[in-house]
């Protein structure tokens, strides 16, 4: 964890809880005369977390891996690449880091003194902060600001998870510590206390490969040697990797087998002896020449990861594979060989390929449909099992899914993961159009040309946003870091982030093929049968969990409770509902499975997180820092 307190004129009280909560063993680095940084040193690494000099100081605990003069990946050397290259290109800097990273960067001398905060380009890392009257108080783990700065509920911030799955920053699920946005940087300038957050990198599309026929193979190259590159540096070291048996952690396990470094540990979860996935990822351990290390999740287990999840995560969100990602990653802090760096092969699909990318007609057949049909629709259709259970199709069924939501822009309806209409919610319209604001914004940050750009590019810019950063690679990366493990994503490193852009539309689904790229690529080394087969994905058994009377109980009593703070947005009587339903097998659909799993989650996490432990703080606490219920936003 980093994090730090950069000030005009000190808060006596601010500094002594920070002070009193930094546990054993961190470090501080003072910024000049206008406070510090500091560091836990949790994670080992290679590299020192700091580098100082009299004009710069700069932090992070993150690897940082920079091309050499031949194309190379290595480590990164504070002063020579870093901290010369931000002496010369400013915040341009932050583009020499090939992998994801978080960073504090204080820069200037004498009374021009600024602070940059940086989140990492497309993984779940940010970094969040509280503005003060006299500084500013972050951190890159926002547990841990809870012990330093009230904790002000934010209803609207429930409400975007239940809706989206995540709070698009800069909200987050307290209202008063913000979060810098992926691929952004926080600009603070220290004596004025102005504020400012710009994106450092942009996804570019190139004109060119939209202009071509779709009869031309495109060039695989430069992808296959992006991963190549990755593979190679990373089997330098120790290595766990997450073998699920699909396209992204076989192709990959297969390059770093073919880069001939350190064989990786491999890992998979599996959900019983008839796991479908397994044969799989035994196939492709079996082509690597590793063994695969099998944890097996029962039903039993889903019980301690529900409360491992809520304590290891940073943040809540709403994706119930979370569960036994948590489960694997206890599983490997306990029987990996050392403390490997773990591989995790998000970002794939989002970048080569999905579903999404050939729905523009759905989407816009849906958005066509009035908001006060809609809301027509879902009240006579509301008492009907037809808006939550799973059915086989026919004129009803279409017609309650085409009315769960209505957005301002077609390009959201591929993130709405609760059908919104069905749910009593009584909440603002403005929480809708502020939300929906707030992802536009964010997207056209980080897009070339953005106003340019088509129905797929600006969906994919989404899809690494909103999907990968902010769910799928937030399942394993603060979980991770709370056991001490280092989590790599090198499917979202910025070699393919800029290649992925080189690609026509018509190779990242082809032929109905979604992620044909990575299949084409793995043709190499595996069979038709293994790539080109229907997956069934890493999807846990959540609906059989809910039919588990102990299970089924303690969800329903976590999100259920008479304190709870999720029930003032969705009423109470829904969510048993829906748990009755799911207890006695009802089949319940996606999107009310993941509202659901956002519900439980988010009340859990703020439970256990909004009165942090005491231990260490001062016993009369902090004047007019105690925590309050909720803030009205």
């Amino acid at each position: 964890m980093i994090g730090g307190y950069v000030y005009r004129n000190p808060d006596p009280e601010i500094d002594a809880l920070l002070r009193d909560r930094l546990p054993a063993g961190s470090r501080r680095i003072d910024v000049w005369d206008n406070g510090y940084f500091f560091c836990t040193g949790s994670l080992e690494s290679a590299q020192a977390p700091f580098a100082v000099s009299s004009e710069l100081i700069v932090l992070s605990e993150d690897l940082l891996v920079t091309p050499d003069s031949s194309g190379e990946y290595r480590l990164a050397a504070w002063e020579a690449d870093f901290c010369e290259s931000f002496r010369k290109r400013n915040t341009d800097a932050f583009q020499s880091v090939q992998n994801d990273f978080r960073m504090a960067v204080a820069a200037g001398a004498g009374g021009d003194r600024s602070l940059y905060l940086v989140s990492q380009r497309a993984g779940s890392g940010r970094i969040y902060y509280h503005k003060r009257d006299d500084g500013i108080v972050f951190s890159s783990d926002l547990r841990f600001l809870y012990g330093i700065v009230p904790f002000d509920i934010s209803r609207r911030g429930i409400y975007a998870i239940l809706k989206y799955g995540a709070v698009p920053e800069p909200l987050t699920i307290s209202s008063n510590i913000s979060a810098v946005p992926a691929a952004h940087y926080l600009k603070y300038e220290i004596a004025s206390g102005q504020e400012s957050a710009r994106p450092y990198f942009k996804l570019r599309f190139s004109e060119e490969v939209r202009r071509r026929g779709r009869g031309v193979e495109p060039d695989l190259g430069p992808v296959r040697e992006a991963l190549k590159k990755s593979a190679g540096f990373l089997g330098r070291s120790s290595t766990a990797l997450l073998l699920s048996g699909g396209i992204d952690s076989s192709l990959y396990g297969c390059y770093m087998n073919q880069a001939g470094g350190e064989p990786p540990q491999a890992f998979y979860c599996a959900f019983g002896a008839s796991d479908p996935e397994y044969p799989y990822a035994s196939a492709i351990a079996g082509r690597i020449g590793v063994k695969l290390q099998v944890a097996g999740m029962e039903k039993r287990d889903a019980l301690s990861a529900l409360d491992d999840v809520v304590r290891l995560t940073d943040h809540p969100f709403s994706d119930f594979s979370s569960l036994p990602i948590a489960f694997l990653l206890q599983y490997i802090r306990e029987h990996a060989s050392g403390r490997p760096l773990v591989i995790e092969c998000n970002g794939g699909d989002d970048c080569f390929g999905f579903p999404a990318l050939q729905h523009e007609a759905k989407f816009r057949l849906k958005h066509s449909v009035p908001r006060a049909a809609k809301k027509w629709i879902s009240s006579r259709l509301r008492r009907s099992p037809r808006w939550k259970w799973e059915a086989g199709g026919g004129a009803s069924a279409r017609i309650a899914a085409l009315a769960d939501v209505h957005e301002s822009d077609p390009l959201s309806y591929f993130l709405v993961l609760a059908p919104v209409h069905y749910l009593s919610l009584d909440v603002p319209a403005e929480w809708d159009e502020t939300l929906q604001g707030l992802i536009e914004r964010t997207s056209a940050n980080c897009g070339a040309g953005y106003t340019r750009l088509g129905y797929e590019a600006k969906t994919t810019i989404r899809q690494l946003l909103y999907v990968n950063s902010a769910r799928w690679a937030a399942k394993a990366l603060s979980v991770g870091e709370s056991l001490g493990l280092r989590v790599m994503y090198p499917y979202i490193w910025q070699d393919v982030l800029v290649e992925q852009g080189k690609l026509p539309w018509s190779a990242k689904v082809h032929d109905g093929i979604v992620k044909w790229p990575l299949k084409k690529l793995l043709e190499e080394f595996m069979p038709g049968e293994f790539i080109y087969r229907k997956k069934s994905g890493f999807v846990p058994p959540f609906v059989g969990w809910l039919t588990d009377p102990e299970f089924n109980g303690r969800v329903r009593e976590a999100v259920l409770r008479t304190d709870g703070f999720v029930t003032e947005v969705i009423p109470a009587r829904v969510i048993d509902e829906l748990l009755t339903d799911a207890f006695k097998g009802r089949q319940l659909r996606s999107p009310v499975l993941n509202m659901l799993w956002g519900a439980i989650f988010a009340e859990s996490w703020i439970q256990h997180h909004r009165h942090p432990p005491r231990e260490g703080r001062n016993k009369e606490g902090a004047r007019g820092l105690k925590p309050a219920r909720y803030r009205t936003d």
